[in-house]
């Protein structure tokens, strides 16, 4: 029995506590639910103030995009009215500004026209009272060229009365005066020879000149004679060295001797003798020369053949352009037969 109530207390015990438990999980049930309850309320709750908070802020957009569009228009408005404000000053300035213009044109067209008056007036009286003086000085001019042609005229008169008594006298003097005839015929005379005599010898004495200065320097720095008198001199030589003939001889003599000291061909040396006995007589009678040119390479002796040949034949070799030129030539030839 003891059992049996034992287990019947122990099954009460576990009802019991099965109750308990199913109680327990039926207060968490109910606990669950009130907090769902209470976390959708909550859900709830937020999601209509958020809806609240966007109308709220779609409402007050709303109202600002009104309240600018109202301060655009306005602002429009007031620009449109400003500008035809300016509009209606410009108009009105312009308008002022023509007629100050129209009144200035018309205040410089009268000024113009009163001056244009005033100088047509004045020129008028400047050329009323220049014509009133130039006739008055006309008149006087007129005056004082008649004094002053009635005083030149008795000038003249009296100039020309004074020259004729003058001439008069002079011509009566001369008619009675033989002896001052005479001499006043031979000074006319003397007079018309001297111009004459200095006027030809001016002209022969520049043709002389003009001959001299005239010529290039070639010909005029040769030994051509330049006067008539330019021979006189080598004529005196000749005459006094055919005088002299046995001096003469023993010139000549050394002159070969001087001659033999160079060597050359006995053809050249012959032409070369003839040339210089030709150059001197040349110059004795006063004729153009002819020239020789003696060239070569160098240590030729050309030099001391043109010198010896100048003291055979005075005058075939001088300073002057007239007579033969020495020259030396390098590379030209190799013997004297070649010259």
């Amino acid at each position: 029995m003891r059992k049996q109530e034992e287990t019947r207390l122990a099954e009460v015990a576990a009802e019991k506590t099965q109750y308990l438990a199913i109680q327990a999980e039926g207060e968490i049930e109910k606990q669950r639910k009130l907090a769902e309850e209470q976390r959708n309320l909550v859900q709830q709750q937020a999601q209509a103030k958020a809806q609240m908070a966007r109308y709220e802020d779609e409402l007050a957009r709303k109202r600002m995009q009104i309240e600018h569009e109202a301060q655009r228009r306005q602002n429009v408005e007031l620009v449109r009215m400003q500008e035809e404000s300016s509009v209606r000053k410009e108009q009105t300035r312009r308008a002022t500004e023509e007629q100050i213009q129209a009144q200035l044109r018309q205040t410089e067209k009268e000024r113009a026209e009163i001056e244009r008056e005033t100088i047509r007036v004045k020129a008028m009286a400047e050329a009323e009272g220049r014509a009133h003086e130039a006739k008055l000085t006309e008149e006087h001019n007129r005056r004082m060229l008649l004094e002053h042609m009635k005083g030149e005229r008795e000038k003249w008169i009296a100039a020309i009365n004074t020259t004729f008594s003058h001439i008069e006298g002079g011509l009566r003097m001369l008619l009675t005066d033989r002896g001052t005839l005479i001499m006043a015929v031979g000074g006319v005379t003397a007079l018309a020879a001297g111009v004459y005599t200095t006027r030809e010898g001016a002209r022969v004495i520049w043709g002389y000149v003009n001959r001299i200065l005239g010529q290039p320097s070639l010909i005029r720095e040769s030994s051509i004679a330049k006067f008539p008198w330019s021979g006189l001199a080598p004529k005196i030589k000749k005459i006094v060295s055919s005088s002299g003939a046995a001096f003469g001889k023993e010139t000549s003599s050394e002159n070969g001797s001087n001659f033999d000291k160079i060597i050359l061909h006995p053809s050249l040396k012959k032409r070369i003798e003839q040339l210089a006995r030709a150059t001197e007589n040349t110059k004795s009678h006063q004729a153009p020369f002819r020239n020789m040119l003696f060239y070569g390479p160098p240590d030729l002796e050309d030099l001391g053949c043109s010198r010896d040949c100048s003291q055979i034949g005075p005058g075939l070799c001088d300073d002057d352009w007239g007579g033969c030129c020495a020259t030396r030539f390098r590379g030209c030839h190799k013997n004297p037969s070649d010259i």
